[in-house]
């Protein structure tokens, strides 16, 4: 299986739900730009990022010699997963979708988010430093407060995304792929997974969605998932945009048991 992580992190985000996957090769990716993989070598545009969203993951298949793979995804990487599973869907098995992904209809940006398109509130984030308090207010921000309060979301959790901030160009390159994205107030620059595209998807697939996401709650879920084929939905009560940091026992069942189908 194929892990492929959301905006501003890297393939770490996945580790605790990985470690429980066990009787699968489990292959955490780091998209371009984030962790320790480098950055798109070209201007990222929404055209950019379309094409890039169709080949990304069959790259990796080919540079591994893998014929196909399972596909396991949330938010930005959830728009990779389905652009992939509509454009190449010999090259997919089963996929497992975490809440909301980017580019789906009826979606609403937060307003942090948007505002963080503009070129200066970009600057001002990637110069200052990140700290334990910043990173607890940006799991807040996707609905993980109860898991910050009872500590389900460790100490290493945040020690780790700290470190990605501070230590690699994680947030710079993923702020500049943000701005040629997303408006400031409209929200979106034209980037969408259309109707079309949702309808070609004929890969089995399971959404695993967190009541409080931020970015579209049940009635989105419903709305996006009755447009993509085989797909089935599961509503995580208490549960932010990452909903295994708040469930982890029951996301790591229900990911078992719809990728072993």
């Amino acid at each position: 299986m194929l892990f492929v992580h959301g905006a501003n992190t890297s393939g770490a985000s996945w580790a605790t739900l990985a470690s429980r996957l066990d009787g699968f090769r489990r292959i955490v990716l780091d998209r371009p730009g984030t962790g320790l993989s480098d950055p798109l070598p070209r201007k990222v545009d929404a055209a950019t990022v379309r094409g890039y969203g169709e080949t990304l993951l069959i790259d990796v298949l080919d540079a591994l010699d893998l014929p196909t793979a399972h596909l396991v995804a949330t938010s930005f990487g959830g728009f990779v997963a389905l652009q992939t599973a509509a454009a190449h869907p010999d090259r997919v098995g089963r996929m497992v979708q975490f809440s909301w992904p980017a580019g789906a209809p009826a979606a609403h940006i937060p307003a942090t988010m948007r505002l963080m398109t503009f070129p200066l509130v970009g600057r001002l984030l990637t110069s200052v430093p990140s700290t334990e308090w910043s990173v607890r207010m940006t799991f807040r921000g996707i609905g993980h407060g109860p898991s910050l309060d009872d500590g389900r979301i460790t100490v290493q959790d945040l020690a780790t995304y700290l470190a990605l901030l501070r230590s690699t160009d994680t947030l710079r390159n993923e702020l500049a792929m943000g701005r040629a994205l997303l408006s400031p107030r409209a929200g979106s620059r034209g980037f969408s997974l259309p109707d079309e595209v949702l309808a070609a998807i004929r890969t089995p697939t399971h959404f695993i969605w967190g009541e409080r996401d931020p970015f579209g709650g049940p009635d989105i879920a419903r709305q996006v998932v009755a447009r993509i084929p085989n797909a089935t939905l599961e509503i995580v009560p208490g549960a932010g945009h990452a909903p295994w940091l708040d469930a982890l026992d029951r996301c790591a069942t229900a990911t078992m048991a719809a990728l072993s189908g």
